[in-house]
Formats: structure tokens, sequence, C-alpha cells
């Protein structure tokens, strides 16, 4: 049995058709210079390897995802501070 390298729960099955679709859109990412879609890259790649559950790996992909938005809306609107950020 495998277990998640973040959450340590217990992995699902999941097809290998599917995880090599994945890891194929991921291998796409190669020249993108936000610092995002290379962590999302790396987590398309732990998930397609079976190091993160897909819980972890939506989470980390609705992370990452909110925060190029957030910097997108700062870009955009220079006086717009977000506090965590």
């Amino acid at each position: 049995m495998k277990h998640c390298i973040k959450c340590n729960d217990v992995m699902e099955h999941l097809s290998n058709s599917m995880l090599r679709k994945i890891k194929k859109a991921a291998t796409e990412f190669k020249h993108s210079d936000k610092e995002e879609m290379h962590k999302m890259k790396i987590s398309a790649l732990q998930f397609s390897n079976k190091k993160n559950c897909e819980y972890c790996y939506l989470e980390d992909l609705a992370y990452l995802t909110t925060m190029m938005r957030i910097k997108a809306m700062q870009q955009k609107n220079p006086c717009l501070r977000i506090p965590f950020l």
C-alpha cells in the first residue's frame, strides 16, 4: 500500500491511462516563468508518480490558481493589498 507524502493517507487505486495523461500534460508546462506554474508541474508529476493522493493534488492546484489570480489582480490594480502575501 502506498501512502501520500503530504497527508500520509492510504492512496486509492487510479487508472494508469489517466496518470499518463496527467504526466503528459505536466511535461507541456516547459517554458513557463511563473513560480506557481512550476509548482503545479511538480504537483502533477508527484500525483502521476503516485506520491500524492488526489485530494492533496487538487488542494495544491486550487491554492496555486488562487495565488495566480491574486497576483494578477495586484498587477492590474497596484493599490490592492492582500495581507497574507
